[in-house]
């Protein structure tokens, strides 16, 4: 894809620069003899390859599984603020009665620590407390017991919540995304995802593609077109990075597509100033 192409201009360097060096897993060594743009490239490619690791939830020394964060939504409203759509959490499979602490990452945002210690049930659901009698099999409680998130995000956000043990030893992540930016076409399936508050840099999903076959990603920002070729893993799923940003545009949209027989799909993002719009 174009993740080797400068993300940013000049108006906006300074912008990804801070989101990235205020996301606190996300420091990362830079030569001093690179230049800013250089370094602020790097820094923006970095924060999006943490962010997809996270969502591919792959089993590791500290999730032997690959168990994930799932969100059951309970309530979706509109208020006078904004719309909200409320979730419980569950990690069917993970130890019961465990300790952990809770974080939340939102894009251009640090990453924020719930107080105090988090437990899961047999069922996994996700509570504020050790589990009562009489609560151990619950894959639902009183918000007092379970814990919920009201969640006001814009179209293609995704945010992502950490479980981690008190002792390191067990991580386990999850993605959420109110109000996915997708498209399916039988068996065929194509997401953005914002990776940056102003689409500066995406991330894009596809599921149901030729296993370990390659295909042809289009992408189509204020003219300009890309159509590099991808590959997808063993299971049809592939994983790309789109930078939109477009030489002398301060914002604009793009289109993301993938043709190929038997599926058809396509997407649009806008990106750059001002297209960072909560519902």
């Amino acid at each position: 894809m174009k993740a080797q192409t400068a993300f940013m201009n000049p108006a906006r360097k300074r912008l990804i620069q801070l989101l990235v060096f205020t996301s606190l897993a996300l420091l990362v060594r830079v030569c001093i003899a690179q230049s800013p743009e250089k370094i602020a490239h790097d820094q923006a490619v970095t924060l999006l390859r943490q962010q997809i690791g996270l969502d591919n939830a792959a089993p590791n020394e500290r999730n032997p599984k690959g168990l994930r964060i799932q969100f059951q939504k309970i309530a979706d409203q509109q208020l006078p603020e904004g719309h909200s759509v409320r979730y419980r959490l569950l990690i069917p499979g993970a130890p019961e009665k465990q300790s952990y602490t809770l974080a939340v990452w939102r894009i251009g945002a640090p990453v924020q620590y719930t107080p105090g210690q988090i437990y899961t049930n047999a069922k996994g659901l996700v509570m504020w407390h050790l589990p009562l009698p009489g609560q151990e099999k619950k894959v639902s409680l009183d918000r007092a017991d379970e814990i919920e998130v009201d969640l006001k995000a814009a179209r293609g956000e995704p945010i992502r919540y950490m479980l981690e043990s008190q002792d390191g030893k067990l991580f386990f992540p999850g993605t959420i995304v109110p109000y996915p930016v997708e498209s399916k076409d039988g068996n065929c399936r194509l997401e953005a995802r914002l990776g940056l508050p102003e689409g500066e840099g995406l991330l894009v999903y596809g599921d149901g593609l030729p296993p370990g076959g390659l295909f042809p990603l289009q992408s189509v920002s204020e003219g300009e077109t890309h159509a590099p070729m991808e590959t997808a893993d063993a299971r049809g799923h592939a994983v790309a990075i789109v930078a939109p940003n477009v030489a002398g545009k301060d914002a604009g949209v793009v289109k993301i597509s993938v043709a190929i027989p038997g599926c058809s799909v396509s997407v649009e993002v806008p990106w750059g100033q001002g297209s960072y719009r909560p519902l």
